[in-house]
C-alpha cells in the first residue's frame, strides 16, 4: 500500500464501502420474505365403509320433523283516508284553502248569541266595568336612599369622587403602581 497514492485509497474505500452496503441490503430484504405456503398433504380416504347397525325394536329418539308452514306476507296498500292532499302532478295542496266566515251585523251584536249560532254561557258573558272589583295592590318596598337603581349594587355605599394617581411614563407594564394597603 505505500504506492498508492491517497486518491486511489479513497476510491478503494468508497468501492469496498459501497459493495459492503450492498451485500447488507440484499441480506436486509432476504429477511422479509414471506415464504411460498405449501399445501398440507390431505388425509387419505378410506374405501371401507363402517358398519352400522340399527336396532329396529329400540325406541325412535330422532326428532319428528314438523311441518313448516310459510305464511305470504300482505301486500296491499293500506285504506287511504282523504285528507285533502293531492299526490299527482307536479303542484300539490296539503290544505284547502280557509276562508273566514262572514256574519251579519245582527249576529255580531246580539249579546245572547255567538256570531256562530251558539248561545252564551256564563262564563262567556262579558262583566260590567263598573261591578268588578279591583284587586288590592301592596306598593313596592322604598329603595334605599344613596343606592344605585342596578340590582345588586343596591348596598355599595359610595366612595366619593374620582382620586387619580400621576405614574411615570416609562413603560415597565410589571412595575408596582402605588400601595397595596
Amino acid at each position: 500500500m505505500k504506492n498508492m497514492n491517497e486518491k486511489t485509497k479513497r476510491w478503494l474505500l468508497i468501492a469496498g464501502g459501497l459493495a459492503l452496503s450492498a451485500v447488507l441490503v440484499v441480506a436486509i430484504t432476504d429477511q422479509f420474505k414471506t415464504e411460498k405456503p405449501t399445501d398440507a398433504p390431505l388425509p387419505s380416504q378410506s374405501s371401507t365403509v363402517p358398519d352400522v347397525t340399527v336396532d329396529p325394536n329400540a325406541p325412535d329418539n330422532a326428532e319428528k320433523e314438523k311441518e313448516v308452514v310459510i305464511r305470504t306476507p300482505d301486500t296491499t296498500p293500506p285504506a287511504s283516508s282523504d285528507n285533502g292532499a293531492v299526490d299527482t302532478g307536479t303542484e300539490q295542496t296539503i290544505q284547502g284553502d280557509v276562508t273566514k266566515p262572514k256574519y251579519t251585523e245582527e249576529q255580531l251584536k246580539n249579546p245572547d248569541q255567538k256570531p256562530n249560532g251558539e248561545p252564551v254561557t256564563e262564563k262567556d258573558k262579558v262583566q260590567d266595568h263598573d261591578k268588578v272589583e279591583t284587586p288590592v295592590v301592596t306598593p313596592a318596598p322604598s329603595k334605599p336612599s344613596g343606592g344605585n337603581s342596578i340590582p345588586g349594587f343596591d348596598n355599595v355605599p359610595d366612595g366619593g369622587a374620582n382620586q387619580v394617581v400621576e405614574v411615570d411614563g416609562d413603560g415597565d407594564i410589571n412595575k408596582q403602581v402605588g400601595t397595596m394597603d
